[in-house]
């Protein structure tokens, strides 16, 4: 019976099951395997691991399941270099050891149980092969080659996500460094930009045409690079529908005491410089077919400001044809020039986050009336730090709204219900 089932019915049980139902289903024979396998491996995720690669090298040669992937999710994270020694991994699962308690102190819970000496000598081991596989990896540019193999396999291929510092994150997810202890950070300099460029440079010499990419936290320096070999690693952006990024603009870390504390925005001049060149105004200008924009910059700084302009992001006057989604984070802009902006796009926005924005010389309570009374927004997020200028008086204006993850504040969810509620007259900065 199982061998004369059509296999379009097989495929159309599948679009009906989760993706850990699917994999069981794969098991049971081969013909439910191959319609399984149009399925299981739409979405990839994969770290910057040898485990990982050979996995998606093993995809990219199955003769169904490479035609359908959809989507590629690249965590950049890699072990901390130069490789812990003995006393210093001790020393690690030490420092772990007193977090577990204090967490465990505070939740009024037992902390779990303490990991004996020939079970972190096994985890050390461990360790020791992950680092060396890696910089192995890395040395050899096995990362870059491999990519280049298997995404030319990928011929369906829409979606791009490369995520360091926890940035787009899809959740929990077990990783290939779970058994040696020490997890992954975001130790690769400048942050982000081999990962970045060694999937687009894939792409382009595959000649995928993307409709989505999602890239973040990754260094301002990705951009800095000659126009040609920039405009070759741009090259897939012709159909794209979505863009988000998250720049990073530099951090130092400090000691303060006995703590770590970190200073962000120490390259914000530098990157100020390059994207007052256009550079990123005029390849966002070009993506004629754009829905969602997302530009958000990680830091400004106390000493060097902001690391963009609205118009160093947004072409003064151009409209996006089809944008109804819209965050900015971290830039400096007027209010005027933002209400320009928000009127061009009023037909078809219809989600709107603006985080840690600095309005020059204007005012957030002059500005928030604007956008309620001109837009038709189903979604508002003002958040962050906002900073301003009274335009009646000489005082700055600031609220530290805080951003949607971290913290519960009353006078954000109070604001971003005054821009999309019109039952609520009183704009609640004027409070």
């Amino acid at each position: 019976m199982m061998g004369v089932m059509i296999p379009e019915i097989l495929c159309l049980i599948c679009s009906h099951l989760d993706i850990e139902d699917i994999r069981r289903f794969r098991l049971c024979c081969k013909a439910f395997a191959d319609a399984g396998a149009c399925f299981a491996f739409r979405e990839i995720i994969f770290y910057l691991h040898p485990h990982d690669f050979d996995m998606l090298r093993h995809i990219s040669l199955h003769p169904i399941a490479s035609k359908n992937v959809r989507s590629l999710i690249y965590v950049g994270h890699t072990l901390e270099s130069p490789k812990k020694s003995w006393d210093e991994f001790q020393k690690y699962y030490s420092d772990i050891r007193s977090v577990e308690k204090i967490i465990a102190q505070h939740a009024n819970e037992t902390p779990p149980p303490r990991i004996g000496n020939q079970q972190l000598l096994r985890l050390y081991k461990n360790y020791e092969v992950a680092i060396d596989e890696q910089e192995k990896m890395l040395n050899n540019k096995e990362d870059i080659s491999c990519l280049k193999e298997v995404i030319s396999r990928f011929s369906s291929l829409q979606e791009i996500t490369m995520s360091t510092q926890f940035e787009f994150g899809r959740g929990t997810r077990k990783t290939p460094f779970e058994g040696c202890l020490v997890k992954p950070g975001d130790e690769l300099t400048p942050m982000g930009c081999r990962q970045l460029d060694s999937l687009l440079s894939a792409v382009f010499e595959a000649d995928i045409k993307l409709r989505r990419l999602t890239a973040g936290t990754f260094s301002w320096q990705f951009f800095q690079k000659p126009a040609v070999e920039l405009r070759h690693t741009l090259s897939f952006s012709s159909n794209l529908t979505c863009l988000e990024l998250c720049i990073d603009t530099g951090e130092e870390y400090f000691r303060v005491g006995v703590a770590e504390d970190v200073l962000g925005g120490t390259e914000v001049p530098q990157c100020r410089h390059l994207l007052e060149t256009g550079l990123l105004r005029d390849f966002i200008k070009s993506l004629s077919q754009l829905q969602t924009l997302s530009v958000v910059f990680n830091w400004h700084s106390d000493e060097h400001g902001y690391a963009a302009r609205l118009e160093d992001i947004m072409e003064p006057k151009h409209r996006w044809e089809h944008l109804d989604s819209l965050t900015l984070g971290n830039i400096t802009c007027e209010r005027h020039d933002l209400m320009s902006m928000l009127r061009r796009h009023k037909g078809t926005l219809k989600a709107l986050c603006l985080r840690d924005i600095r309005l020059r010389s204007t005012s957030w309570r002059l500005l928030l009336p604007k956008i309620r009374k001109t837009m038709n927004l189903d979604e508002a997020c003002i958040c962050g730090e906002l900073y301003g200028q009274e335009e009646d008086s000489p005082y700055e204006e600031y609220w530290d709204l805080a951003l949607p993850d971290t913290f519960e504040d009353v006078l954000r969810d109070d604001v971003n219900d005054y821009l999309v509620n019109d039952n609520i007259r009183r704009c609640p900065l004027n409070d």
